[in-house]
């Protein structure tokens, strides 16, 4: 408990440089640079909640200081502030003024020296002082009332100093801390110090004599000739440094405790400041606004229910738990052209979840929660799921009610499995939201809720716990979920007709209407189907692996000589570079790297390290895939239904977890074995149809290089007839060499691949790489235009398109204050993503189209897997020779391109098994 009140002090300037190289890149929604107001707003919130001042004061340098004049060299060597960082001081300032935090600069002085001199004002006062810096110079303030708070290896990771820190880690005293940068001086602020006098030296001379005048004053004590003729030819240097690093304490800085009282701010302000900057998941970590004058600030008016407790309503939300509320519920859902639907369950996998409630939405600020699943009780009051399902269901299945959503599919999933499909058009929130940001980030209903409608919406955490005090909803109050449940269904609605508005302003609303909406309910029933798998194939190949993990272990030890923790890098970083003295390739923070990089260098090197590749590689194996899939197979159907992410890449490819089976390595033996456990029920096969080169032939298109596009419509092999044309030789001449070489570089140079990336992937030095991405460029010219171009035109308008007008965004390469290497990356994404993107809208359309046409043939098949440019059916042995041929039309017509798309067929019991059809 705090014996005093306490301010807190911000040294703006340090906090923002540890923000900025602590916090990946980041960009607001207008495309400005956040990473260092970002990583400051966090540690502040941090720090504020974790010391809990009273009040708090920030500080900025004003730019060159009395130090300058004095000495022309000081900080002279320093690096000049990133370009992208110095753009952000002012945010950040506006951020910290903002919450109400008083911003104090002074020119000729830096933020230390008003810290200093406020930090000792407050002492009079009778106040403790915690400073907050990145700033090791201010640990000479530290005293009995003043604290220095310092972050470590990360933003997170921090470290109070008092006076016993202080000497625990120096040896001195804080105030004897500005002598010893006297003596040693420093480097990072270009304090001369003295030459020849090291921090082991003059801390040693420090704690015999005390200071740096009782140093000189007893200059002939000094035992070791050299430091003592260094001190005398020094002191001239000595006596400047300690006036460079003495921080002021004495300016007449204006100590307004009442405007700095902690918190006082305008959370409506603030909020929305962090709207405009983008900054969604920092709304958790507001503090509790004080009293505006006159009055308590509030986000929103209306007040939730007494019985609601604290969780926010922000409309007319209805419990509906009699017939007579359920029979007026229905009738205003027939007038209703839109409604929001939402579920409360149990679980996050669809496939498990019991259903606990519906929430429906009929208009803006206006909603509904029908109980049927929560634990039954003798106050609870609830319909029975056929109660509900008699009267709602009809609803939900006509096809003609269009419904939104936000995650569709998994509502739609639950819903069905309780005996309530879905039919007909179901608009989806959160999949507008991915297609105006599809990085992914931010597009959860309640960051989108917020960051488009200005609403802050009750976290789950908040109805169900977290950590071991979570529960689930079916155990919580029927009036509490109902609040957040109907908020849920409410603000989807509302943000449809916000989103669908930015989508027609962004010509996204074709690519959303008839790509990504009807692609849902295809992976609704690709999942719910699921693929069978052999569990006991699994279980047997797991024994096996597990013997030979076994025996990789022990060759690897008999090598070593000892036993040792195989999975532990600090281990086996040992073992490697320390006992059998291999070359350290790369190292981290907490010693030489072992990942997998460094060991495929190594693998050379010593027999021990391909057999430790070989052991990650089983080890890894076995337990994301043989031990996990039984273990994922449903236990009525046998049969595992991943989660397709149909939100999850920036380019449009789906993705898959709960498995990952995009993931099953196919180039090893082991890996092609776990592909054998997928397999067909009796009666039916899996049918496979790959796009062969479809990346290829997407680049032949954009492109229009009339070279490549020739060789595709030869039905030539794309890179033996790439390495003819760069070597000037016949087809036939062509060597397995030359052919890697040019495979290599058709499928680097859509992921921007340099010369240094082929030389690192070939044989060839980096100048003859060079050489070769020259030849291959005046070969194919269009090509390199292409590239050229995509370039130009993401620097231009900051966004690239695929051929259906998918976007990907890039803030970065619109701005010229980021740094290279960020600009370099963004290039390299930008040259791919309409390639790989537009790959990504032609598998979609397929599996819509194909979808639709297995329905209307009739045929007994189903998709059931969507790997890569791999879709994989189940279909009876009798209507195989239909299907193939459907599958194969569909997949090949998808779109028109100016060269062919080719398609592969296999065929087999199983998904290794497949022979060519």
């Amino acid at each position: 408990m705090k014996n005093k009140q306490r301010l807190m002090l911000i040294d703006g300037h340090a906090m923002a440089y540890r923000a900025y190289f602590a916090t990946p890149p980041l960009t607001s929604p207008a495309g400005e640079p956040t990473n260092a107001v970002f990583g400051f707003a966090s540690m502040l919130l941090k720090a504020v909640g974790d010391e809990q001042p009273d009040y708090v004061i920030a500080t900025f340098d004003s730019g060159r200081t009395f130090r300058h004049e004095e000495y022309a060299e000081y900080k002279a060597t320093r690096a000049k502030m990133p370009d992208d960082l110095a753009v952000q001081i002012e945010r950040i300032m506006e951020l910290a003024r903002t919450l109400g935090i008083p911003v104090h600069t002074r020119e000729g002085y830096e933020a230390d020296d008003l810290m200093g001199s406020i930090s000792a004002l407050a002492s009079k006062a009778g106040l403790e002082t915690i400073i907050v810096t990145g700033d090791s110079d201010t640990l000479q303030l530290v005293s009995d009332d003043v604290h220095v708070l310092m972050p470590r290896r990360t933003m997170a990771d921090v470290q109070l100093y008092d006076t016993g820190a202080v000497q625990q880690r120096y040896g001195l005293a804080p105030a004897q801390l500005i002598d010893l940068k006297a003596l040693m001086g420093d480097s990072s602020d270009n304090i001369p110090g003295v030459k020849g006098v090291g921090e082991k030296t003059a801390t040693a001379l420090l704690k015999e004599y005390g200071s740096l005048d009782q140093i000189y004053e007893h200059l002939e004590d000094v035992s070791r000739s050299r430091f003592r003729e260094a001190l005398r030819s020094g002191r001239e240097d000595a006596l400047m440094s300690r006036h460079l690093v003495t921080i002021v304490r004495d300016l007449d800085e204006d100590l307004d405790l009442e405007s700095a009282r902690w918190p006082q701010f305008d959370r409506v302000r603030f909020v929305e400041l962090l709207r405009e900057l983008g900054f969604h998941s920092l709304i958790d970590r507001l503090p509790g606004e004080g009293p505006a004058p006159g009055e308590q600030l509030t986000l929103f008016a209306t007040p939730a229910p007494a019985n609601a407790g604290d969780h926010r309503v922000f409309g007319n939300y209805r419990i509906v738990d009699t017939t007579a509320i359920l029979q007026e519920l229905k009738e205003s859902l027939q007038d209703c052209a839109l409604f929001g639907l939402d579920t409360e369950t149990t679980s996050t996998d669809q496939m498990q979840a019991r259903l606990v409630g519906i929430s429906i939405a009929t208009a803006e600020g206006n909603a509904w929660y029908v109980p049927v699943g929560h634990e039954r009780r003798p106050a609870v009051r609830q319909l029975s799921l056929d109660t509900v399902s008699r009267v709602l269901g009809p609803i939900l299945a006509d096809p003609d009610r269009p419904k939104v959503l936000h995650n569709a599919k998994y509502d739609l999933i639950v819903l069905e499995r309780h005996g309530m499909p879905v039919r007909g058009r179901c608009e989806d929130t959160m999949l507008a939201a991915w297609l105006l940001s599809p990085t992914g980030r931010g597009i959860s209903l309640r960051e989108q809720a917020f960051h488009r409608l200005g609403v802050e919406m009750t976290d789950t955490s908040e109805v169900i716990g977290k950590g071991r005090a979570q529960t689930t909803m079916d155990k919580v109050a029927i009036e509490t979920v109902g609040m957040y449940a109907c908020a849920d269904a409410d603000m989807t609605l509302r943000l449809h007709h916000v989103l669908r508005g930015e989508l027609a302003d962004r010509d996204q609303q074709d690519l959303y209407d008839h790509i990504e909406v009807p692609l849902v309910p295809v992976l609704k029933e690709i999942e719910m189907h699921g693929v069978l798998v052999d569990v006991a194939y699994l279980e047997e190949m797991s024994r096996t692996v597990g013997a030979q993990i076994q025996a990789l272990e022990t060759r690897i030890y008999d090598h070593v000589g000892h036993r040792f923790n195989l999975n532990s890098p600090k281990q086996l970083g040992e073992v490697l570079f320390q006992e059998l003295n291999l070359p350290v390739v790369r190292s981290t923070k907490t010693g030489p790297s072992t990942d997998a990089s460094v060991l495929e260098e190594l693998r050379d090197a010593h027999p021990m390290v391909s057999l430790l590749l070989e052991y990650r590689n089983l080890d890894k194996l076995r337990g994301t895939y043989i031990d996990t899939l039984p273990r994922l197979a449903h236990p009525d159907t046998g049969r595992v239904h991943t989660s397709y992410n149909q939100a999850g890449t920036s380019t449009g490819r789906l993705s898959s977890s709960d498995p990952n089976l995009q993931n099953i390595p196919v180039r090893t033996e082991i890996g092609r074995e776990v592909r054998r456990a997928f397999i067909a029920p009796p009666g039916y096969l899996l049918l496979a149809c790959d796009y062969s080169q479809v990346e290829l032939r997407m680049l032949a298109h954009v492109s229009e290089d009339p070279e490549m596009i020739a060789a595709f419509e030869r039905n030539e092999d794309v890179h033996a007839s790439t390495a003819a044309a760069i070597f000037g030789i016949p087809l036939e001449d062509v060597t397995y060499e030359q052919r890697s070489m040019a495979k290599a570089i058709n499928f680097g140079l859509m992921y921007g691949m340099s010369a240094y990336g082929l030389a690192a992937r070939t044989s060839l030095t980096r100048d003859q790489a060079g050489a070769f991405i020259d030849a291959y460029f005046s070969r194919f010219a269009a090509v390199h235009r292409y590239l050229e171009q995509t370039k130009v035109q993401a620097a231009e308008h900051g966004y690239v398109e695929t051929i259906m007008g998918r976007r990907r965004y890039f803030p970065e390469l619109t701005q010229h204050t980021v740094n290279q290497a960020v600009r370099a990356a963004a290039e390299r994404a930008a040259v791919n993503m309409p390639i790989q993107g537009s790959a990504a809208d032609i598998l979609k359309i397929a599996m819509i189209r194909l979808h639709d046409r297995l329905l209307s043939a009739g045929l007994d098949a189903r998709m059931i897997l969507q790997v890569h440019d791999e879709l994989v059916l189940e279909v009876s042995e009798g209507d195989r020779a239909a299907a193939q041929e459907l599958l194969v039309d569909t997949m090949a017509h998808a779109v028109e391109l100016r060269v062919p798309l080719k398609v592969d067929v296999a065929v087999g019991q199983n998904w290794m098994e497949m022979n060519n059809a």
